[in-house]
């Protein structure tokens, strides 16, 4: 028998410490289990190779700043840089569109593309804000019901908004409202990279709506608040890398007498149909604990893990159908130097080599890949989002050195012919040619290079099915129906037990606000069986 906590945390990914920051600042005795050396989950620091640094996710563009503040990251150490331009997207003819952090920068070059755009554009996204603000939906509370969202749909442009954004698709939405060919592929990468689906899929836009959702949340922003920005800009990028951010989280969490275990693997967590009491480890060691909270996948923890005496199998079946859809490969490459892109204007290689970038040109392209996915093949032209981070941050490479650290998209985790031993490399390096034709010199530049397949992002950081989202950002499971219907606010069948993670309300990104969600549930609960 271990020691007795008031919350036991199952995985120390950006969710799980925040929700734990939280239950500890609210006086809870609170321990964070983390299967792997480091907690951080995707977003912890990784050496790919001796002295090249890392993560997979590049960027914390939808950080909420709510959290930011609440949990003091930057007390505790959590800085940024902002890279600008934030943004670059070449295509085939040679030519960019890029964002700057000054919105007349960012118009001008709308402007090159179309001029009608440049007011077009800042329509199209005052249209999607306002639409937030209508239906009034904010991130921080419990999930609306359907039915709650329906009825606030009060006007004829109501219910157009809703059936284009929730029901079509992005292709006939920016079809209807730009008319440059460029900008719709970069305002669509957006929704359709984390997501399986391609820009014809119906409900491909819903994406879109996160950041007016957020906005319409209220919290707080700042002059930097990359969801006022042109071309959805980043917050900035964190120096040390993504892993400054779940270490200035885990600091916060300690600070408030939270505990952290590292190499704990958990095997079941353990309770009956009354009360949740506890998790036991591949060790044998049990800890209790009134409350239990998983960051894991939901069908993880309901099916894989939960061992509890009397709940009805009804309870577990739409856990265990929950559908199988991620397509995530990493690359990293270790670089003798710095690439340079061939649409960078002469004397502007840096800025654009300093910014993240996306290889996804064209409507078609977009849609192609997913094509490829949906059928089980590796896709020819895949999406690709990367950043070589030591541009603005040194310390990520060794001195004069780079690294190029870069997210692809759709890659099937199964394959309808061979497997990803064998396609691992093959796929890794047909992305390498995508990114060459884009920067000419970059295979001249490689010292090594890292392939992560769906497979072993699987396996490695217990990234079931390689989802980054856990579940799908669409329509058909969000609100009430994330992650089943009649179990989306965070608690679980059994008393006691919650979810944390991207499978639960708002769903995936480094926002923090599922982790935040949650501990506002925990916490109310609590209060409730005290006052009781």
């Amino acid at each position: 028998m271990g020691a007795k906590f008031d919350v036991v945390i199952v995985g120390g990914g950006h969710n799980g410490l925040v929700c734990g920051g939280y239950l500890a600042r609210s006086g809870q005795r609170v321990l964070v289990l983390e299967r792997r050396s480091v907690v951080g989950g995707l977003s912890a620091d990784r050496e790919f190779f001796k002295g090249f640094r890392g993560s997979i996710p590049n960027s914390p563009g939808s950080l909420e700043p709510k959290v930011v503040l609440d949990l003091e990251l930057k007390k505790f150490g959590l800085e940024f840089t902002r890279p600008d331009p934030s943004l670059v997207v070449p295509f085939p003819d040679g030519r960019a569109m890029v964002a700057w952090r000054d919105r007349q920068k960012t118009a001008d070059e709308i402007a090159k593309f179309s001029k009608k755009d440049v007011t077009a554009y800042a329509e199209f996204f005052e249209y999607l804000n306002d639409f937030g603000r209508r239906i009034g939906i904010s991130l921080f509370d419990n999930p609306p019901r359907l039915r709650d969202v329906m009825a606030r749909l009060k006007t004829d442009e109501d219910e157009d908004a809703f059936a284009k954004v929730f029901l079509g698709s992005l292709k006939d939405l920016l079809d209807s409202r730009l008319e440059s060919e460029e900008l719709k592929a970069v305002i669509a990468a957006i929704s359709v990279t984390s997501n399986m689906v391609g820009p014809r899929t119906p409900g491909s836009p819903y994406l879109l709506m996160m950041r007016p959702f957020s906005l319409a949340s209220g919290g707080t922003s700042d002059d930097h608040d990359p969801r006022k920005q042109y071309l959805r800009g980043s917050t900035g990028l964190p120096i040390g890398g993504m892993g400054s951010v779940t270490k200035a989280m885990r600091a916060s969490l300690e600070a408030y007498g939270g505990v952290v275990r590292t190499d704990c693997e958990v095997s079941r967590i353990v309770g009956n149909a009354n009360a949740i009491q506890g998790v036991e480890l591949e060790t044998g060691e049990f800890i209790e604990a009134r409350v239990v909270v998983s960051n894991l996948h939901p069908k993880t923890t309901m099916v894989d893990l939960l061992d509890c005496n009397g709940l009805e199998r009804e309870f577990i079946d739409p856990f265990d159908q929950l559908p199988k859809r991620g397509s995530a490969f990493k690359i990293a490459l270790a670089l003798e130097g710095l690439p340079v892109m061939s649409a960078a204007p002469a004397g502007m290689e840096r800025l654009y080599a300093g910014c993240q970038f996306r290889l996804s040109p064209s409507l078609d392209y977009m849609e192609r890949a997913y094509d490829d996915a949906k059928y089980g093949r590796a896709s020819k032209d895949p999406i690709i989002l990367g950043l070589i981070p030591s541009v603005s941050d040194p310390e990520m490479a060794p001195s004069g050195k780079h690294i190029l650290s870069a997210n692809v998209w759709h890659a099937p985790i199964d394959l309808a012919e061979g497997d990803w031993e064998t396609e691992r490399d093959r796929f890794g390096n047909r992305c390498i040619d995508v990114m060459s034709e884009y920067m000419p010199n970059l295979k001249d530049l490689i010292i090594d290079k890292k392939f992560l397949s769906p497979k072993d992002l699987e396996q490695e950081y217990g990234l079931r099915d390689a989802n980054v989202m856990h579940l799908d950002m669409m329509p058909a499971q969000m609100f009430s129906l994330r992650p089943v219907p009649g179990w989306a606010s965070y608690q679980m069948p059994v008393p006691g037990l919650y979810l944390c993670g991207s499978g639960t309300w708002p769903g995936g990104t480094v926002s923090g606000v599922p982790g935040h969600n949650a501990s506002q549930k925990i916490i109310s609960d609590l209060k409730a069986l005290r006052v009781a």
